[in-house]
């Protein structure tokens, strides 16, 4: 089962992702949370330690190939093995929940 869940700033997605991964957790099920917020808090909602969370590692860009289609369209390939990616980068957090943290800004760039 895969559940996304998205919405306007300020309505509650990260609890209720944090929530609904640990319940699922809790059921047996094998639960991969992944925050793609540039602002990530899931950790802590998923009941990391604040100090713990800051030293989780945001996925890389360079684990995706992009490359543009004849017909205008974009396509990304894992560069890796998704699993090892997972274990490379993968944090083990409260109830068995495993969090993947992408899209954190990592520097301020020029724009």
């Amino acid at each position: 089962m895969r559940v996304a869940i998205a919405g306007k700033g300020g309505s509650g997605k990260t609890t209720i992702s944090g929530t609904l991964a640990r319940l699922l957790a809790q059921s047996g099920r094998q639960v991969v949370a992944v925050d793609a917020d540039t602002n990530p808090n899931l950790a802590t909602t998923l009941g990391l330690q604040p100090d713990r969370a800051k030293e989780i590692v945001s996925l890389p860009r360079t684990l995706l190939k992009r490359e543009q289609q004849p017909d205008g369209s974009m396509t990304s390939t894992f560069l890796r093995d998704p699993l090892q990616v997972l274990d490379e980068y993968g944090t083990q957090a409260p109830d068995g929940v495993r969090l993947v943290v992408m899209g954190a800004v990592g520097h301020g760039g020029a724009g």
